[in-house]
């Protein structure tokens, strides 16, 4: 009797402790659990109050079950994005358990009015999770308007996450020829790759909005045509329009034009990006180099850049009635070779978003390659009835390397700078004036004063070559000139 119940006490306890065994929870404070993806993106192009569910699985890998203590949707009750969690709706879910090398289906809907026009074009949101104390996330993304939406087909980490004009990037795929129309604004999220003798044609009263990070590449080979107006310029901005964001630099990173092709910016607004406009050799280029390709820009405002409002290295660059202002580090820094020339332009820097140490217009001998500090060719710079101008005592700066040389040709300007003007390369030069130049450049307005000592002290046989000013006034009409973009009109 006495064996019996000790036999019968040591069968219970080895099936206790077996079961213990396997419902043990796994406890681990490293623990993780993985998702069959990182993110969800509802990129439906929405005509109607649309509605889309999409799911995706958790795993726990491990042998053991594991206990989720919180699946919450960040933005709650207010988000844009509704959960359902084992066929639990709601926006918090507490203590759910996974069985040892299980899974589960979460299921998540977006409803989005498209005709909204106080949706961002990109709405965003996480749904978190916390196990064992670790938090993991799975991205949200939906496109809140009616738009033309650009998302990455391409990843690299070593470029930018890209897609190309026609969706697929690929050597098969021949040449075409796209015209953006502004019947809808653009949206892009990563890069948009102008690809090898693509061509990309922007028509007057386009929108183009870029996503953090976004940009818009001119691969070598490649042409941009931007064909804004005076009355419908063709604007390039983040995708962020809620008043907190109007003025806010950096939102998006650049417009990146290489070389061979024949590209034209024309009446445009780029701004709040982190360079406006990169444009120089492919990265994939080595030396020696082809003859530099060109870019002509005129009748455009380029500003609040955090970095750069152009970056160029061994380009040719056209820029007419071009005003770039207040951007963070550089309004223009050319790097190297080229031919570059401005005429009738306005560069002002007020930037006071953050401490500038850098002068608003910097020209350099040298170009950085994956080798070494190089120096490639000469800058060869024409720079006429122009203004540079801003709140630095030296905002006009030059750099020499390895006895290199710069070829320069200033005349008729207004420069501010503590640099020596040698007389040869510098005419008729205004040298850092005290009095008034411009209506109100901290607010942004650089307008010729009233007063301003640019009025009707510029070079007519130049002004003859481009009469309208930015906003197609007559510069000629007086025979008498002003520098910079603006003619001043009373």
């Amino acid at each position: 009797m006495f064996q019996r119940g000790v036999l019968s006490i040591i069968i219970l306890l080895m099936v206790l402790s077996s079961c213990r065994k396997d419902d043990e929870l796994f406890d681990s404070p490293n623990a993780r659990l993985n998702f069959s993806t990182d993110s969800i993106t509802f990129d439906t192009v929405f005509t109607t109050i649309g509605s889309v569910t999409k799911n995706f699985r958790v795993y726990n890998p491990y042998k053991e079950p594991i206990n989720i203590s919180s699946i919450r949707l960040n933005g709650g009750n207010n988000s844009t994005f509704r959960m359902n969690v084992n066929g639990d709706p709601g926006p918090m879910h507490s203590n759910i358990e996974i069985a040892a090398e299980d899974s589960m289906f979460i299921f998540v809907e977006a409803t989005i009015d498209p005709n909204n026009q106080s949706n961002p074009f990109v709405i965003t949101d996480f749904i978190e999770f916390t196990t064992n104390g670790n938090r993991q996330k799975v991205d949200l993304v939906a496109w809140g308007q009616n738009a033309i939406y650009f998302t990455p087909t391409r990843f690299s980490n070593v470029l930018p996450d890209f897609t190309c004009l026609t969706g697929p990037c690929s050597d098969t795929i021949p040449p075409v020829n796209v015209n953006w129309t502004k019947d809808l604004p653009y949206v892009i999220y990563g890069y948009v790759v102008v690809d090898s003798l693509d061509v990309l044609t922007i028509e007057a009263g386009s929108r183009v909005y870029f996503h953090q990070n976004g940009g818009l590449w001119v691969y070598r080979g490649g042409t941009l045509n931007v064909n804004g107006t005076k009355a419908e310029p063709v604007t390039f901005q983040g995708d962020r329009l809620d008043a907190g964001f109007r003025d806010q630099p950096g939102q998006w990173d650049r417009i990146w034009i290489n070389e061979g092709g024949n590209n034209i910016i024309n009446h445009a607004i780029i701004k709040n990006s982190f360079i406006g406009i990169q444009a120089e050799v492919s990265p994939f280029s080595e030396p020696p180099f082809s003859d530099p390709s060109s870019l002509q820009i005129t009748n455009t405002e380029i500003s609040n850049c955090s970095g750069f409002g152009i970056l160029s290295s061994i380009f040719n660059l056209q820029a007419d009635n071009l005003v770039v202002k207040d951007c963070g580090q550089y309004n223009v820094a050319i790097r190297s070779a080229g031919n570059y020339s401005f005429r009738h332009c306005t560069f002002s820097n007020y930037f006071d978003q953050a401490a500038r140490e850098t002068p608003s217009f910097f020209i350099q001998n040298s170009y950085i390659t994956p080798q070494a500090v190089q120096v490639i060719g000469v800058p060869n710079i024409d720079f006429y009835n122009s203004i540079i101008y801003g709140d630095k005592e030296n905002e006009f700066a030059t750099e020499i390397i390895n006895n290199g040389s710069l070829d320069l040709d200033f005349q008729d300007a207004i420069i501010r700078t503590n640099e020596f003007l040698a007389d040869s390369a510098f005419k008729r030069i205004i040298k850092s004036p005290t009095a008034q130049i411009f209506e109100n450049p901290r607010m942004g307005d650089v307008r010729l004063s009233e007063n301003s000592v640019a009025r009707d002290v510029g070079n007519l046989s130049v002004a003859n070559l481009i009469p309208l000013d930015i906003l197609e006034n007559s510069r000629t009409a007086d025979g008498l000139p002003d520098l910079g973009a603006y003619e001043f009109t009373p």
